[in-house]
């Protein structure tokens, strides 16, 4: 598992109409922790398990656990700064990323799979400047588990470290603020007794317009106990189209929708679509054949998104361009004719 760092941006955007009712979109980058320890840069703190614990040597929480028992586990927190923190702890869900690989639900969402397991003993800590707490915390498994890998996490951020930019705006028009908040994430893997088995799904193939160009999204479900990784294509058969999946690890009982680009004039009409991939290490196939339909509302939906781009200035009269030149050419030749007979001798009688 590599370093990445959790950005959450809420964007919100104020008109006349509905100030009251302000748009907020909270974006989620993951963080995944490696060896050594959970510390973003620029944030000034760090989580890991506590030092002693079975899971303390790879900076997550991993262990095993039978259907129905309680485990108690400990994380620390350590203030790396001269001043004093609050810092926001909450439980999620593992879940898929879109490329696959892990991603996890927002802070602000009650978790419903293995981050409802996490009872936290505190979702807010005191930090002081330069030093430690320690959150003590159980995960209980549910009797009713099924076997293999399950996945959430514990995820801290410090509300008073949020950025905000943009402006207000006039009365009348609209404006927009971002504001940025960093967490990070500890993951909580669990492991129950019994098979483990990847088991990856292909569900269907559909088409979405994007605003640079119409894409194939590509349905993926891992119905198994393990996670499910591989490689593969998607390929339209009728048009000479095949683009490449590079799947991350999905996490069991997940699924996402992978898109690949295709083109930015696609005609009306019915498609014909293959997938493969091989996953499971080169074990396993998933295989799908159908079709698809890029209908009026796809067509108008990339008519209404499309970004085509701004030629430079001036480009849009080539003409006018070309004729300035031509004309300035033509001055010059004039000119210099003009020139070379005032310059010529005369001719003596």
């Amino acid at each position: 598992m590599g370093d990445a760092v959790h950005r959450q941006r809420v964007c919100v955007r104020r008109t006349p109409v509905c100030v009251a009712l302000s748009a907020v979109l909270a974006l989620v980058v993951l963080l995944l922790v490696s060896a050594a320890g959970a510390a973003a840069a620029g944030i000034g703190f760090e989580a890991r398990p506590l030092p002693g614990s079975q899971t303390s040597e790879i900076s997550f929480f991993k262990f095993d656990a039978k259907p129905g028992s309680d485990v108690s586990q400990t994380l620390l927190l350590i203030n790396r700064t001269s001043k004093a923190k609050t810092l926001r702890l909450a439980a999620c869900d593992g879940a898929a990323a879109v490329f696959g690989g892990v991603s996890y639900t927002d802070s602000d969402k009650t978790p419903h799979v293995v981050g409802s397991w996490v009872q936290l003993s505190q979702t807010t800590v005191q930090l002081p400047a330069g030093g430690s707490v320690r959150v003590p915390f159980v995960v209980r498994v549910p009797a009713d588990v099924t076997s293999g890998v399950h996945l959430g996490g514990i995820a801290l951020w410090e509300p008073k470290a949020a950025t905000t930019t943009g402006s207000s705006g006039s009365s009348s028009k609209a404006s927009t603020k971002i504001t940025m908040i960093t967490r990070i994430v500890l993951p909580v893997f669990v492991t129950t007794p019994g098979p483990a088995t990847a088991d990856l799904k292909i569900t269907g193939v559909k088409a979405e317009a994007r605003s640079d160009g119409m894409y194939v999204i590509v349905g993926l479900a891992s119905d198994g106990t393990a996670p499910a990784s591989g490689n593969g294509t998607v390929g339209l058969p009728d048009q000479g189209f095949k683009g490449d999946i590079s799947l991350g690890a999905m996490i069991p009982q997940s699924s996402t929708r992978y898109p690949i680009k295709w083109k930015t004039d696609p005609a009306k009409g019915t498609y014909q679509a293959q997938v493969q991939i091989i996953y499971a290490n080169g074990t396993k196939t998933a295989n799908w054949a159908g079709t698809f339909t890029v209908g009026s509302a796809q067509t108008k939906d990339l008519a209404n998104r499309l970004v085509k781009p701004q030629a430079p200035a001036g480009s849009s009269r080539p003409w006018l361009m070309y004729g300035l030149i031509g004309t300035l050419v033509l001055i010059v030749l004039i000119m210099g004719f003009a020139l070379l007979r005032r310059r010529r001798p005369e001719a003596k009688s």
